[in-house]
């Protein structure tokens, strides 16, 4: 069987009303809705959200105005790769944006907590905790050996623990209440992160309890949506 053969077969298998993979037209149907119901209930966050990432991509692209005119600074040599590390973060909020209007905010939670991270990281470079270099490893060499890749990676491992240590964790000078907090909120987000349990656990609470139905597609529930919208604004103001 070739190519060609094994596309028709699947088109044949699965096509349901005339669509390849119909099944998933109500699971879109209702992503769309809970785009929709977000929207309107959280009002207020939605023009943050839209306002913030607008101002996101303005910023990045007067940076890239300024280096049209300007050529790069030469007293700043990491500034492409800052400008990099931006634009990917960027990027990273749009995922975590487009997972929560399409009614999966635990999902896009759970990619919140490298961009928390990044940020924390950002804020060490800016005062002289850390550099970029050191945040990436130093790694100078495109063309790494396993050993040599497996050495790169334990340094960055290991300056990210003490970046974290000093801005958000024991080294931070922080009162042991706030630390205490900044752990859990932490552990949210591990939660999530390793076997998805912030939303296996509400979404089989509320179908036990008959509180909803169980849906194989997304439906709107206010508390994921809200733990999503907390958390943002949470590590934004630290």
């Amino acid at each position: 069987m070739d190519v060609a053969e094994w596309q028709k077969r699947l088109e044949d298998n699965f096509t349901v009303g005339d669509v390849v993979g119909g099944h998933l037209v109500e699971i879109i149907n209702l992503e769309n809705s809970c785009g929709q119901i977000f929207t309107n209930t959280f009002h207020g966050q939605s023009v943050a959200i839209d306002s913030f990432q607008s101002f996101f991509v303005e910023t990045i692209r007067m940076a890239l105005r300024w280096i049209s005119n300007n050529s790069w600074p030469k007293d700043s040599p990491c500034y492409p790769m800052i400008l990099m590390y931006y634009v990917v973060m960027f990027r990273g909020f749009r995922a975590c944006e487009n997972l929560l209007i399409k009614g999966y905010p635990l999902e896009g939670y759970a990619l919140l907590r490298d961009l928390k991270d990044r940020a924390i990281f950002l804020a060490g470079i800016a005062h002289n905790i850390t550099t970029l270099p050191s945040m990436l490893g130093q790694a100078a060499s495109k063309d790494l050996s396993w050993e040599e890749y497996k050495k790169v990676k334990f340094k960055r491992q290991k300056e990210e623990a003490r970046v974290l240590s000093r801005m958000i964790r024991d080294k931070s000078g922080m009162p042991d209440l706030i630390q205490k907090e900044l752990e859990i909120w932490e552990q949210l987000f591990n939660e999530e992160i390793h076997g998805s349990k912030l939303t296996f656990s509400t979404e089989l609470a509320d179908w036990i309890n008959k509180k909803s139905p169980l849906s194989i597609g997304p439906t709107p529930k206010t508390l994921p949506m809200t733990m999503y919208e907390v958390s943002p604004v949470f590590w934004t103001g630290c």
